[in-house]
């Protein structure tokens, strides 16, 4: 009876609280519990990683993590057995409050559970071709790419971009030994993943070990190829290499989003332009690999993954990881969706219904944000090996070296 009263006080009674503050003060009060201080403050911030320290990277070859997970049913023949590419992946956002501008890295966090999906549902693909590398960050809050806190939220960027780029060169120099490489990125990674490219990968000697780089889920302007990149251009083939594929997935009649951060050598800017409208954007189309406004059918589709997301607002608002760890992962949905690129960079996709997908498009621009890699599964794992084929016969190098 004893232990029976403490769950109930120590679990039960907080819920039930929680969810009668919900209902009587609603958005405006979680907005406002989960949102970060006004000013982003340096000395406030966590303490930065060590990538000397085997935690700081949630995915690494020596480690066993959900990244080395493979669908049901899937057919590996087409894995290359001798992986001699890396693949270098920086997750997307999963720190959402409550705390400061940067996340603290704790096992504990709930963005630990975000973490598990982003591996199961998007580093996986790369397991066919590649050796995993994925760092744990001081990632900046998910209110750092609101217009309105800009300023804070872009220093919030600016550290979280230091430790990726540590990151990088720690595995440059310990870890990959001139080996070719992919870099993945999605929405807050890919914004860290695309200044990486610039910075440290284009127009140096390093351009000659990148197979193609996975940019996706933020908006990539096109501008970036005429005021940033010198080498690097956007993937129009699929064997092309030193290339970047990037795309933002909507349901039909989405709206693409707006006023969001982008880093160029000048300085921090905003997606939306003087007068209103947004810098048009790159689409690659994953199930042709090409640029083109052509619509794609479903037979292309090579299957989706319906991974589920295992973080539920209560553990969000607690800020605490409920600790589900995929043990498998499911078959894929093949010739699910057709996939079209739009005039303003959206890659639009059959609206799903009634299956594993359809509960992910709630939000009023009908943005499938979440799946931009899951819904296209099977068209990236196969354009992967693809790629590291290709690099491997132009530039000569055997699989086994």
């Amino acid at each position: 009876m004893r232990s029976l009263k403490k769950f109930v006080y120590w679990f039960v009674l907080p819920v039930v609280a929680l969810l009668i503050i919900l209902i009587l003060f609603g958005r405006q009060w979680v907005f406002s519990y989960l949102s970060p201080p006004e000013n982003f403050v340096l000395a406030d911030a966590p303490a930065a990683p060590d990538y000397n320290n085997a935690y700081f990277w949630v995915a690494h070859p020596d480690k066993s993590d959900t990244s080395d997970l493979v669908p049901t049913t899937l057919d590996i023949s087409d894995d290359l057995a001798d992986k001699t590419v890396d693949v270098f992946f920086v997750h997307s956002t999963g720190f959402v409050g409550p705390g400061g501008w940067n996340s603290t890295m704790q096992i504990e966090n709930s963005e630990s559970q975000s973490i598990e999906y982003m591996l199961s549902s998007m580093a996986s693909i790369f397991n066919g071709c590649c050796n995993i590398y994925a760092p744990h960050y001081r990632e900046a809050n998910i209110q750092s790419f609101m217009p309105e806190k800009f300023e804070p939220g872009t220093q919030a960027l600016e550290l979280a971009y230091q430790d990726v780029a540590a990151a990088f060169d720690y595995y440059l120099q310990h870890f990959n030994q001139g080996r070719p490489f992919i870099l993945v990125g999605h929405s807050q990674g890919t914004t860290h993943a695309l200044r990486l490219l610039e910075e440290k990968v284009d127009n140096t000697p390093l351009f000659q070990q990148l197979v193609a780089a996975y940019v996706v889920g933020y908006w990539l302007p096109k501008d970036k190829f005429s005021r940033g990149f010198e080498q690097i251009t956007p993937c129009i083939e699929a064997s092309q290499t030193g290339c970047i594929v990037s795309y933002d997935t909507y349901g039909q009649d989405g709206q693409l989003d707006t006023k969001v951060p982008h880093w160029y050598k000048t300085g921090w800017e905003s997606s939306e332009l003087e007068d209103g409208s947004t810098k048009p954007t790159l689409c690659v189309n994953p199930l042709s690999w090409t640029d083109t406004l052509v619509k794609v059918g479903k037979t292309a589709h090579l299957g989706a993954m319906p991974v589920e997301f295992k973080r539920t607002p209560v553990n969000m608002l607690l800020a605490n990881n409920p600790g589900f760890v995929f043990q498998e992962l499911p078959a894929l949905t093949n010739e699910l969706t057709w996939a079209k690129c739009s005039e303003d960079g959206m890659l639009e996709v059959m609206q799903q219904a009634d299956n594993a997908f359809s509960n992910h498009l709630s939000q009023p621009n009908k943005s499938y944000h979440i799946l931009d890699y899951s819904l296209f599964y099977g068209n990236i794992r196969q354009n992967a090996i693809q790629r590291v084929s290709q690099f491997m016969l132009t530039n000569n190098v055997s699989q086994s070296e």
